[in-house]
């Protein structure tokens, strides 16, 4: 018995030893549930993007992450400029039919009340695959742009409506590009944009 509480006194000594160790290296104190919930939420999001890219791959062999990444990068620049400049041909070469259907929409209503949009992207912060799903015979999947833009509305006067060339935002875009699963080329369109959400 007396054994016991010794090694019990000394399992305790060292807890606590052990805690003002990492409290002071670190510059606050950490509570044992918080390193626990972390550890468990880096393991899940690791073996989740995992998954993804394999149901990818299981489709599309020659899948790759990284260049899809890329790509997905430079067709995000040349759909938001194409948008600016109401170029329909290119965007219909990048869109899904319904998603071409609301661009030119919005162009078209855009030329009726006589604005112009001008706009640059001035870089990317993150780009990443947030999820991925077979539906209809298609994959889908869903990547996220934080950009730092800048972007202007005009009026038919000239007048600046909304934004302005000195201001610089941050934007964050979540997009789905499909590829049918049966297509023999490498080509995805732009299918869905969601909200942040």
């Amino acid at each position: 018995m007396l054994t016991i509480i010794v090694f019990a006194l000394i399992t305790f000594f060292l807890i606590i030893k052990l805690n003002n160790i990492i409290g002071i290296s670190i510059g606050f104190k950490i509570e044992k549930e918080n390193l626990r919930d972390f550890a468990k939420e880096e393991i899940k999001e690791v073996i989740t993007l995992d998954s993804k890219v394999q149901l990818i791959k299981k489709h599309y062999k020659s899948f790759d992450l990284d260049d899809f990444l890329q790509k997905a990068q430079k067709v995000f620049e040349i759909i938001f400029k194409a948008y600016a400049q109401e170029d329909k041909h290119i965007l219909k070469d990048l869109l899904a039919p319904r998603t071409y259907k609301a661009f030119t929409m919005a162009i078209d209503d855009r030329k009726k009340r006589h604005e112009t949009l001008e706009g640059s992207i001035e870089s990317f912060s993150k780009i990443e695959l947030l999820d991925a799903e077979i539906a209809d015979d298609n994959i889908l999947a869903t990547v996220k742009f934080v950009t730092q833009q800048c972007t202007v509305l005009k009026g038919n006067d000239g007048k600046i409506l909304e934004g302005g060339t000195e201001f610089v935002e941050t934007h964050t875009d979540v997009w789905v590009f499909s590829r049918p699963i049966s297509s023999n080329n490498n080509r995805w369109l732009l299918y869905e944009i969601k909200s942040e959400d």
